[in-house]
């Protein structure tokens, strides 16, 4: 993991406490939380965390590259450090939200979608089912 301070300052941004809470704890998650999720999670350490001060900070934070909007879900933005391209797996039972590894689908064929649409800017797949621990507590039925 890259110090978020260092990505901070070769972006430009001055290191705030919070554009480093921000930053660090998404690059540490393996989850995609939502702006309110994180002020949640936020104000657990740091309490002087506001809910417009968490979502200026990712609105910067995605502008320069430092994080990416997800949204597969109808009205809800969950943010990710991963910038590298990537798939995503979403369990239909805990809304659990996973990468998968971009060469998962290395094999893709694009050429008759991009004959459609040739100003292609992102592909990414999205896989929906059942988690292995929803799927073994039996929830997954």
């Amino acid at each position: 993991m890259v110090d978020p301070a260092l990505l901070l300052e070769q972006k430009g941004l001055k290191v705030t406490p919070q554009r480093y809470a921000i930053l660090r704890f998404l690059q540490q998650t393996e989850e995609h939380p939502t702006a309110d999720q994180l002020v949640e999670q936020l104000n657990r350490n740091l309490p002087m965390t506001s809910r417009a001060t968490v979502y200026n900070t990712l609105s910067t934070l995605r502008d320069v590259g430092l994080v990416r909007e997800v949204t597969h879900e109808a009205g809800v933005l969950r943010y990710d450090a991963n910038i590298e391209p990537h798939h995503h797996f979403i369990c239909r039972v805990c809304g659990r939200f996973d990468d998968i590894d971009w060469q998962s689908f290395q094999s893709l064929d694009l050429s008759p979608i991009a004959a459609r649409y040739p100003h292609i800017e992102n592909v990414e797949v999205i896989v929906r089912g059942v988690c292995r621990p929803c799927q073994t507590t039996g929830h997954g039925q």
